[in-house]
């Protein structure tokens, strides 16, 4: 007791409360600072980190001194002692000297750390460089009591954001890229350095009956308010009134008011429940999240049947049905220009359908040039004609204009993905990286990040980085999916996705879970079965699987030679059921030798593999190793010339590629050390396969276990780069390992899946 009563007489308590108060004080104002400075608002963390520190320093220096008129002078001790003995001696000058030290130390360190902090930024939002005359319209702020109506702020935001775009002078920001921030918490100093913007457009809108209030402001790049206006109008004059503020902001910018464009009356509407089933069907294209198409279409159908004159909804539907039936999307997209010959948006569709459907290069370059005409900031068009002319091998022309494209829309999903996929093929995986991560560090970001950031790491070799964005993914599942969703085959395919990574660790236990959490839902025996021999063949279970394939005929109903016909995802495969082709291969891969070849050798068609561009062959690899199994087959069965022919004509296709630069990852080069090797050539296979490693190969466990690399690994080369390889893989397996056990949340998310009526 008398401890605590000597912290009170002392004054311990009240500097207490005064340095928590001033503390609080100073991480406030740093707060708005910090956002006005365009400082990360993860650099608050030093200052907290920096004050706890300082905590203990200031309570130590209370319990032994006193502040007075006087100067600094040594706490009175209980009883009363005189005032001269009071005075600081040396020793306390030590002591003060030190603790000034102390608490000097921790806030240089919190300063450089802050300073890191503004020099790099959060390793996951590079930030780009800001261009002259450049803005980004922020999604605007719906304040209407029903939140049903949150689209039609979009559409306020939208219309804004295209009329700003055909002014050649300015640099605006496309649509994707601006939406992204709908949900940050980043001031607008930071959203304006990440974005490479000089401005930032905010507003909000409000609805009262037949009355609207928009409220606009142009925000510098250090975050300061430099105009503002509110805009006060009937509900029916809604796009004089985005044209009014489009007219605004630019003169603030160029001071000259912008050219007002007249709409054609397939481009308005004044059936407001028709143009918000626009944008809700917009808005859900744009996310492209789980079952977005499935909920797209009916809202852009409904817009239809509540204004069949509306033209670009149809546009919207032709893009969304592009998934199912190509001719009704044809025919909705001239739907769509016949009602508005100047929709951008329909150009757009047109154009990649015309690609789609007929081939037809000239007419859809002719379209998407066209829709990029009418509107300079429709990143999906840069896309689709960047994917258009890498499809016709010109190649520069293709970069330049997915380049072009970043520019204008820089967080565009899609187009982020491809240029990502373009660096892994060139072996830059970093740059790849942090393309992917800028969007998977967004507030609300696209699902598609999360499958491109795996197959990143997977061909880098960083599998507890797959691992992790596994995890993520079913994360995010959790919380945006809808019970009417959740039950779907591509989550089935996430599934039974994650378990490899966890087999090529080693984690074969792990491995098992979640492979059978993916087949739960499954009923085709024959998949079931597929998947699980995969499994087992990752810990040399082929000698098992023989015998299990002798007996897997008689214990289905489907038998081999009877599976039902149907396409095939792989570009380089007859239409022969996959089914049957994989239960060929893995009758190879037990040694039924004879039977393997009859079941897989008619799917094969290699001269499809060699007019596939080199992103399906990126997607499909592990194709690449089943038709080398299929060579391996011929020359254990004595159909040597066979087995020359088809590794020649794989050669044909991967030596080109590892040859040009093209397809600069593991993959690549473990394949074409297989192809060296069973082609008899050692020496080259080893130089094949130290490239692999370089680049990142990890597949340990299924090669060491694989009678179709027996002979390759032999070779004493070989044996020590394997040695290396178990060395990174044991170290990512103890990460791994490390980790908290996400089962217990995995279950919890995966329960209703397998909810049943029953």
């Amino acid at each position: 007791m008398k401890f605590w009563q000597e912290l009170r007489r002392r004054r311990v308590y009240r500097l207490a409360g005064l340095y928590i108060v001033g503390a609080w004080l100073v991480i406030q104002v740093a707060e708005m600072l910090f956002q006005a400075w365009g400082i990360p608002e993860s650099a608050l963390r030093y200052l907290f980190i920096a004050a706890a520190a300082c905590f203990p320093v200031a309570l130590i220096f209370s319990w032994f001194y006193d502040i007075t008129t006087r100067g600094i002078i040594r706490t009175e001790a209980a009883g009363g002692i005189a005032t001269a003995r009071l005075k600081l001696k040396r020793a306390d000058y030590i002591i003060l000297t030190a603790l000034f030290g102390v608490g000097l130390t921790i806030l240089l360190g919190s300063a450089d750390k802050i300073q890191q902090e503004i020099e790099t930024g959060p390793a996951t939002t590079e930030a780009v460089e800001r261009r002259e005359n450049s803005i980004a319209v922020l999604p605007f702020v719906n304040l209407d009591t029903n939140p049903d109506t949150g689209y039609f702020s979009d559409g306020v935001t939208e219309e804004i954001l295209m009329r700003l775009s055909s002014l050649r002078v300015l640099h605006v920001l496309g649509q994707t890229s601006s939406f992204a921030f709908r949900n940050s918490t980043d001031g607008p100093a930071r959203i304006s350095e990440i974005l490479g913007v000089r401005y930032l457009l905010q507003g909000s809108v409000r609805r009262d009956g037949d009355q609207l209030r928009i409220t606009a402001k142009l925000i510098d790049e250090f975050g300061f308010q430099i105009w503002g206006q509110t805009f006060d109008r009937k509900l029916e004059n809604i796009f004089v009134i985005q044209s009014e503020i489009a007219s605004s902001v630019s003169s603030q910018i160029l001071n000259e008011i912008v050219p007002r464009r007249e709409l054609s009356a397939g481009s308005t509407t004044t059936n407001m429940d028709a143009y918000n089933e626009y944008l809700v069907g917009k808005a859900l294209w744009n996310s492209r999240g789980l079952g977005w198409s499935e909920k797209s279409a009916p809202a852009f159908r409904r817009a239809i049947a509540l204004d069949p004159g509306f033209a670009p909804p149809y546009a919207g539907l032709a893009f969304t049905t592009s998934y199912s039936d190509l001719d009704e999307a044809w025919q909705l997209a001239e739907q769509a220009l016949a009602l508005d010959p100047l929709l951008a948006e329909g150009h757009a569709v047109a154009g990649l359908l015309q690609f789609l459907i007929g081939k037809d290069y000239a007419g859809a370059e002719k379209s998407l040039h066209r829709a990029l005409e009418l509107d300079p900031a429709l990143g999906n068009a840069y896309n689709w004609l960047s994917n258009l002319l890498l499809a016709q091998g010109r190649v520069a022309e293709s970069i330049a204009v997915q380049k072009k494209g970043l520019e204008i829309d820089p967080l565009n999903p899609p187009m982020v993905i491809n240029a990502a996929v373009r660096h892994i093929e060139h072996g830059d995986s970093d740059r790849a990286e942090k393309l992917l991560l800028r969007l998977a560090y967004l507030p609300d970001p696209p699902r598609a990040i999360y499958a491109n950031l795996k197959r990143t790491y997977y061909q880098w070799g960083r599998l507890d980085q797959v691992i992790y964005w596994q995890q993520q993914a079913f994360k995010l599942i959790d919380s945006k999916v809808t019970a009417d969703l959740i039950n779907i085959p591509a989550f089935t395919r996430q599934l039974l996705g994650h378990f490899e990574a966890y087999a090529m660790l080693g984690l074969f236990e792990d491995a098992s879970y979640w492979l059978e959490s993916g087949l739960r839902p499954m009923t085709d025996e024959v998949e079931r079965f597929i998947y699980r021999a995969y499994l087992s063949g990752f810990h040399g279970g082929w000698p098992e699987l023989k015998s299990r394939l002798d007996t897997f005929e008689q214990q289905t109903k489907t038998a081999y030679h009877d599976l039902p016909p149907g396409p095939t995802q792989y570009p380089y495969w007859n239409t022969i059921p996959p089914s049957k082709k994989n239960l060929g291969w893995l009758n190879i891969m037990a040694g039924n030798y004879a039977f393997g070849i009859e079941l897989f050798e008619p799917a094969v068609n290699v001269q499809s593999l060699e007019d596939a561009n080199s992103y399906y062959i990126l997607k499909h690899l592990k194709e690449l190793e089943k038709l080398h199994s299929l060579a391996f087959a011929y020359q254990q069965v004595g159909r040597d010339a066979a087995a020359q022919d088809l590794l020649l004509e794989l050669q044909a296709v991967i030596e080109p590629l590892a040859a040009s630069g093209k397809m600069m990852i593991a993959g690549t080069f473990s394949a074409l050390a297989l192809n060296r090797s069973l082609l008899g050539d050692k020496d080259g296979a080893l130089q094949a396969f130290e490239k692999a490693v370089e680049l990142g190969w990890i597949n340990y466990y299924w090669v060491i276990n694989n009678p179709v690399w027996a002979s390759t690994i032999a070779l004493p080369g070989f044996q020590r780069l394997l040695s290396e390889v178990k060395i990174e893989v044991d170290r990512q397996r103890a990460l791994v390992e490390a980790e908290n056990d996400f089962r217990a949340e995995a279950e919890r998310i995966l329960a209703p899946m397998y909810v049943t009526d029953e």
